[in-house]
């Protein structure tokens, strides 16, 4: 009867045990469950956006700037030929010598065309002679109109001999085509050249050529008579401002480019030809008017929209906008200085 009891007893207990060990799991998971569901209402929180700021719309200039490669040359450069054929007999110059318009450069020998002029010096002096005695004969008429006129036109063809061979002896000495600096010459004493062979090559450095290819987008931005900043790639100290002289009025067909071609005074700058470098220009300009960042304007077709803080809230509003410049748009209409707009 006693271990019955004590069996019973035993059952109760574990049954007991069983029942705590149940409400004390249930009690753990709740309590976890709370504590996650916490955890899951705070990062939800965390996770929402902060309400939009409203931002001014202020009223500023913009600009953009655009760099355009820009070839320097010598304002001008001749490549000197020589205009006959014949051998070289004096070299008057070296690179760098500085030269005036019609300096000579080089010399060819003119020993058969000096004979030449010689005796067409004498044949123009004859036929001259033989003229005036004629006139003298006419006077009396002891000759014919038609005797004396023959007379004249010898004298006439023999005055233009002389001409042509005093004009090629001259040729034989090659001559600075204008005020500049020897750059090279290609020919040494005792060289045999040909008609057309260039001697001696000259440059003008005084001023120099900016050359530029534009757009035509790009091509309001260059006004004939307007200063252009320039920079070198070389690295000599600038900037520089050459002046506009001239905007192509006709496209290359291969490139779409216009050409221009700006001015710069190189008498005290002092620099080559053949440089690079960049020009910079402003190709779009909006004067003083409202702006808004970019990132409150959504773009629908042709439409720019903006969220415009009002009493009510934000509102939706249709506005005009010019083209975005480093991030701010320049506003055309719909909006004024001082109105507050939201981040989209």
């Amino acid at each position: 009867m006693l271990h019955r009891r004590t069996k019973r007893a035993a059952i109760g207990f574990l049954l007991l045990g069983a029942v705590c060990a149940a409400v004390l799991s249930g009690t753990a998971r709740f309590v976890e469950a709370q504590r996650e569901k916490r955890r899951s209402e705070v990062e939800r929180k965390e996770l929402v956006p902060p309400p939009p700021v409203p931002v001014a719309v202020e009223s500023r200039p913009l600009e953009r700037r655009r760099k355009f490669t820009a070839d320097i040359r010598p304002w001008m450069l001749a490549q000197v030929p020589a205009e006959v054929a014949g051998r070289v007999e004096r070299v008057f110059v070296e690179a760098g010598t500085p030269v005036k318009a019609g300096d000579p450069l080089v010399g060819l020998d003119t020993t058969r065309i000096g004979i030449a002029v010689d005796s067409a010096e004498v044949r123009s002096a004859e036929a001259e002679r033989l003229l005036q005695e004629a006139g003298r004969l006419r006077q009396v008429n002891a000759i014919s109109a038609t005797a004396y006129e023959a007379a004249a036109a010898e004298a006439r063809l023999a005055k233009s001999a002389l001409d042509e061979a005093r004009d090629t002896l001259a040729r034989h000495t090659v001559r600075a085509p204008f005020d500049g600096t020897v750059n090279a010459r290609f020919v040494d004493v005792g060289d045999a050249v040909n008609v057309n062979q260039p001697a001696v090559e000259v440059v003008d450095l005084e001023k120099l050529r900016v050359g530029l290819l534009v757009s035509d987008t790009d091509l309001p931005a260059f006004k004939v008579g307007a200063k252009v900043p320039l920079q070198l790639a070389s690295g000599h100290a600038g900037p520089f401002e050459p002046v506009v002289a001239f905007v192509g009025r006709s496209a290359d067909p291969e490139t779409r480019l216009f050409a221009v071609e700006a001015v710069l005074d190189n008498i005290q700058a002092g620099l080559p030809g053949g440089l690079q470098g960049f020009v910079e220009a402003d190709v779009e300009l909006f004067p003083e008017g409202p702006v808004v960042p970019a990132a409150a304007v959504r773009i629908a077709g042709a439409d720019a929209v903006v969220l415009k803080e009002t009493p009510d809230g934000p509102s939706p509003v249709k506005i005009r906008v010019g083209p975005e410049i480093d991030g701010m748009f320049p506003v055309l209409g719909g909006l004024r200085a001082g109105d507050r707009v939201f981040i989209q």
